[in-house]
């Protein structure tokens, strides 16, 4: 029995090229090993009751194309979970090229669209690599895989859950709860407005200053949301710089080094503000340095960062409709000053709660009524053109995990990007400590491994600008500025982070 794919996965199944698969990638690291043999057994007695794991995607083509989930009569879990070896276990690089020649690769589409890949000899235990179409996320949420994976899963009573827990409120999206509160809000309008409007903004979509009008005229007074829809539209793009370069078809992945929230924690007490401002910030100086070694004018310019939002009033059901929102963020690249930069993004990030139509926009205009593929190619892709790089922050388990009495040492996770943009960063947390990964494009970063130096550098130049030994307990200080009399940051050479997470669909 053939089932739609609802509206979210199809428009990863459309926005999807050649150039930039819509494929979610993650990474597991177990402090032993474990055989193949064992692991096939233990994916197939926990994941294999979900029916999204047995079926796969077919493509009816009448006068549009549509997509279904069917049964995979032919399926055979070896095709999906498979292994190999390094031939330098401890040498971390060798890992790091194995997922970029896998990942560089199209899922096939005559199968389930996921797979493990079993390193079985990794520094002194094992590494788990992970990888999904997009469009599956639609139907069983990434997290829910790791954790069902785990011990956990099978240790746990047998007791009612609820549909849905809350995530910690305030602690670990990028933007405060102000904006993603008030942006699910917006959805219930968003959509009795956009039926509404269906009729007439179809025809004339080739104007989209006609359409503006009708989107104006259709919510009447909600002025906010209107010139958030208008500014989406308009939005120039961000500086042009190698960020911008056409994509390739093959994909680097790359992560730095395990440091301490504790430490981000204290910097983000130290300098007045949050351990999101803290990250963006570092970043954004990671970028502006990296962009200098490449000789990529960056004075005066801004680059442009876009944040996924999850916009589900209930994040653990799924309703058809496409529920995420995209907020723009620039990030003050041309700010030498490592201090000021910080008070800069906090100033942003304060805006973004007074405008928190910014994020319900992209939602708007998802669910306006025009089919996937019109929203994909009208919208979306042109929308990334104006961008130069994927953002997510995600909080992992604050404690260790296990995977057959195997301790996790380590978790990663890497999103797919949205068409023309080739960069995509992740910082996630997991035993109260924190790691940056990234994913790029061969044609516009040739070798990311500087661009994780510079973020460790731009951490360690915060560190030393930031008082150690303040009480914090005892005494909160005063905002930290630059001193008078010390000299602008100068850039240096470039030697050489589940719990609930935020998906696109």
């Amino acid at each position: 029995m053939k089932k739609k794919v609802a509206d979210t996965g199809n428009f990863w199944l459309t926005v999807e090229t050649p150039n930039n698969l819509s494929v979610l990638t993650g990474l597991v690291e177990l402090s032993s090993s474990i055989d193949i043999h064992t692991f096939r057994s233990l994916v197939e007695k926990r994941l294999l009751h979900l029916n999204s794991f047995r079926e796969r995607i077919v493509e009816i083509k009448d006068k549009k194309k549509s997509y279904y989930w069917t049964e995979d009569k032919q399926f055979d879990i070896r095709t999906h979970v498979q292994s190999v070896r390094l031939k330098s276990p401890y040498d971390y690089t060798e890992l790091q090229k194995l997922m970029s020649d896998i990942m560089s690769v199209p899922m096939d589409m005559s199968k389930p669209l996921w797979q493990f890949i079993l390193v079985g000899k990794y520094q002194d235990g094992c590494a788990i690599i992970f990888r999904t179409h997009q469009c599956l996320m639609d139907r069983v949420d990434l997290i829910r895989v790791l954790r069902k994976l785990s011990d956990a899963s099978e240790n746990k009573a047998k007791k009612p859950r609820p549909n849905f827990v809350p995530p910690p409120k305030n602690k670990w999206t990028f933007f405060s709860e102000t904006v993603l509160e008030k942006t699910r809000s917006c959805i219930d309008v968003t959509q009795k407005t956009a039926s509404a409007l269906l009729s007439s903004c179809l025809k004339p979509f080739t104007n989209p200053f006609y359409m503006i009008e009708k989107i104006r005229v259709g919510m009447g007074n909600t002025t906010d949301r209107f010139s958030e829809i208008a500014r989406l539209l308009f939005m120039n793009a961000d500086s042009d710089t190698v960020l911008k370069n056409d994509l390739g078809p093959n994909k680097y992945y790359a992560w730095s080094r395990s440091f301490s929230l504790k430490r981000i924690q204290l910097l983000a007490q130290a300098t007045n503000s949050t351990i999101n401002v803290i990250y963006i910030s570092i970043l954004t100086g990671a970028i502006k340095q990296y962009l200098k070694s490449r000789k990529n004018p960056i004075d005066y310019r801004e680059i442009r960062a876009i944040t996924p939002v999850d916009m589900r009033m209930n994040p653990g059901g799924y309703s058809g409709v496409i529920q995420f929102g995209l907020i723009p963020f620039d990030l003050p690249v041309h700010i030498d000053d490592t201090l000021l930069r910080i008070s800069e993004v906090k100033r942003r990030i304060q805006n973004l709660d007074l405008l928190p139509d910014a994020a319900s926009a992209f939602g708007f205009l998802a669910n306006l009524g025009m089919s996937t593929q019109t929203f994909s190619q009208k919208i979306a892709i042109p929308f990334s053109k104006k961008s130069s790089l994927l953002m997510t922050n995600t909080q992992g388990p604050e404690q260790t995990m296990f995977i057959n009495r195997i301790p996790v040492e380590n978790i990663m996770f890497w999103l797919p990007r949205i068409g023309h943009i080739g960069l995509g960063t992740t910082i996630l947390s997991y035993k109260q400590n924190v790691r940056l990964g990234i994913v790029c494009d061969n044609k516009q970063i040739p070798d990311p491994q500087p661009l994780i130096d510079a973020f460790e550098q731009q951490l360690a130049r915060l560190i030393e600008l930031v008082p150690q030994k303040t009480s914090f307990k005892n005494k909160m200080p005063r905002k930290l500025g630059p001193k008078p009399s010390q000299d602008r940051s100068k850039p240096i050479a470039v030697d050489n982070l589940s719990g609930e997470m935020v998906t696109l669909g």
